[in-house]
């Protein structure tokens, strides 16, 4: 829903934690938790991944989501004709995760949750770098996906792998 809800909860007060009343926007929180699931879900695959940070700017209006787990390797699909992670985040029914008789330990089904939170954005870029190439991507989409710039690769010889999610949630 995009009405705002309601609900008593465990909250965050200042480092303590209180039972108290929030109001939020269901439709926001999904987005947001579609994409932070994904970097949750980059710790399964890379054990060495150790942090995730999350900056939300109320006044620029973005939330930005980073890990420092392996990048999204910067290469060309061989069947799509698009770089993997143009596939991942900006066409829909691409995930690998379609296996019901698998152990499922973090959320995400189907390729379409980071897609979601791009067409419900009215701009959505996805960062990452690729160490094993020493490639570095830059995407942006705009426009609730509608439009799609091109990606910009560079050379980068020396760093650590990342993956950085910036989107503007589309809040009319």
């Amino acid at each position: 829903s995009v009405k705002p809800s309601n609900e008593e909860i465990w909250i965050n007060v200042e480092g303590d934690m209180k039972y108290g009343k929030i109001s939020y926007v269901p439709a926001l929180y999904k987005i947001f938790d579609e994409i932070i699931v994904n970097a949750a879900d980059n710790k399964q695959r890379d054990s060495s991944m150790n942090k995730i940070m999350v900056d939300i700017d109320p006044e620029e209006g973005f939330i930005k989501v980073w890990n420092n787990g392996n990048g999204i390797p910067v290469v060309m699909h061989e069947v799509e004709k698009c770089y993997v992670p143009e596939l991942i985040f900006g066409n829909l029914l691409t995930g690998s995760n379609f296996d019901d008789n698998e152990q499922k330990t973090t959320g995400g089904r189907n390729g379409y949750g980071a897609k979601l939170a791009n067409i419900f954005s009215t701009k959505f870029i996805v960062e990452t770098f690729d160490s094993s190439r020493s490639l570095i991507y830059k995407q942006e989409f705009t426009d609730n996906m509608s439009v799609k710039g091109e990606p910009e690769i560079k050379k980068k010889s020396t760093g650590t792998d990342f993956t950085s999610i910036t989107f503007y949630p589309d809040f009319k």
